[in-house]
């Protein structure tokens, strides 16, 4: 049983591995293709984005392999509790995120003259929001150690 666990764990990891190594990768090419077509002001945002990835990523990572080679359970009941809280709190918080989002669009365009968003700009920072929305809860959620 605890060589199945293991061999669990260790293939989340190396899935884990290879997804980052693939967005760093894909962010590098996006940099590389921006800059060859003389573009480097604008290759400064995917440069940033394989940065803050492997700033946070790779000890993540490097963390959880040697948890697991330890033979430490790859998410203990404190964790899951954490991130159900965590998951709650970035729900209720992203609708408010999403109805001020509506609010910038509708009234504040046509009543308060702020620059108006094209669609595709309202989606990304609907989802660019929610994603930041879900890690200040969990951090939040998790420095608090809220789990009841």
């Amino acid at each position: 049983m605890k060589n199945k666990e293991y061999s669990k764990n260790k293939t989340r990891i190396v899935l884990a591995a290879t997804i980052t190594l693939l967005v760093i990768l894909t962010s590098l090419l996006w940099m590389t293709t921006l800059i060859a077509k003389g573009k480097s002001i604008d290759s400064i945002l995917p440069g940033g984005i394989a940065v803050l990835i492997a700033l946070f990523m790779i000890p993540f990572i490097k963390r959880r392999y040697f948890d697991v080679k330890k033979g430490y359970p790859h998410e203990d009941e404190r964790s899951k509790k954490i991130l159900l809280h965590a998951t709650a709190k970035a729900f209720s918080l992203s609708i408010w995120w999403m109805l001020a989002l509506m609010f910038y669009t509708g009234m504040g365009v046509e009543e308060h003259g702020f620059p108006e968003l094209i669609p595709r700009h309202v989606a990304a920072a609907g989802i660019i929001g929610m994603a930041i929305i879900f890690a200040i809860s969990y951090f939040y959620v998790n420095w608090r150690g809220e789990t009841e």
